[in-house]
Formats: structure tokens, C-alpha cells, sequence
């Protein structure tokens, strides 16, 4: 008879996937307004981008971002208009992973702001 055992992690959570090596992170600054530009390049066929966590830091002009995947075809929007104020800025994590498409990049478009920064954390597989 087997026994079933629960893997938690530090928080007391139950694990949903097991660690992976193919941990990194993306960041940029940007001092233009942005339109389909690549911060992640497409991890191969087969492999996907799963984003965990995102920085976003606005400078002096108020706008909105939204993050999308496969900036050089027709850019699909992955996270839709999140809207900053001048000097704004969030820190968003994804519980569940942000998982993208099979070998497409990960990037982003932004409207009026024109001066600002983000970091992207994510894994592939």
C-alpha cells in the first residue's frame, strides 16, 4: 500500500511544480514610447515563457502598458492596460504563472508613457 504525500513549499502552500533550472529575468528602460518591442526572446518549439512576476516603473509622463507575445507577427496581449500615473508603478505577481505560447516572444506596447522601466522574471519549458 502506498502512502500520498503532499509536497509543500515554504509557506505551507501545496507545491504546484516542482523547481526548475530554466529560471532568469528580463529588464529594460525605456526613454520612448514602445510599440511591440521584445523583452523576452521566443525560447524554441515547444518551449514555452511563463512569467511570475513583473516591475513596472513609470517615469514623469502618466500612461498605460499591456504586455503581449509574438511582437514580430500580430501581437497577441497577454496582460491588458495597466495604467500609470506619472512617477506610478506596480509589482505584480502571478500565483498561477502567465504561461505564453510555444515559442513566441514576450514584450510589450505602451501609450504615452515614454519613460519608463520593466523587469519581467519567468521561466521556460
Amino acid at each position: 500500500m502506498s502512502e500520498f504525500t503532499q509536497k509543500v513549499d515554504i509557506s505551507g502552500d501545496v507545491a504546484t511544480r516542482e523547481s526548475t533550472t530554466n529560471i532568469a529575468s528580463a529588464t529594460a528602460n525605456y526613454t520612448s514610447v514602445q510599440t511591440n518591442v521584445a523583452l523576452i526572446a521566443a525560447a524554441g518549439a515547444g518551449v514555452s515563457i511563463y512569467i511570475t512576476d513583473l516591475v513596472v516603473s513609470n517615469g514623469a509622463t502618466a500612461g498605460y502598458v499591456k504586455f503581449v507575445e509574438d511582437t514580430a507577427g500580430s501581437a497577441t496581449v497577454l496582460v491588458e492596460r495597466l495604467n500609470f500615473a506619472a512617477n506610478g508603478g506596480a509589482v505584480i505577481n502571478f500565483r498561477t504563472p502567465l504561461k505564453g505560447t510555444a515559442n513566441t516572444n514576450f514584450g510589450l506596447t505602451s501609450v504615452t508613457a515614454d519613460d519608463f522601466s520593466v523587469t519581467a522574471s519567468y521561466y521556460t519549458e
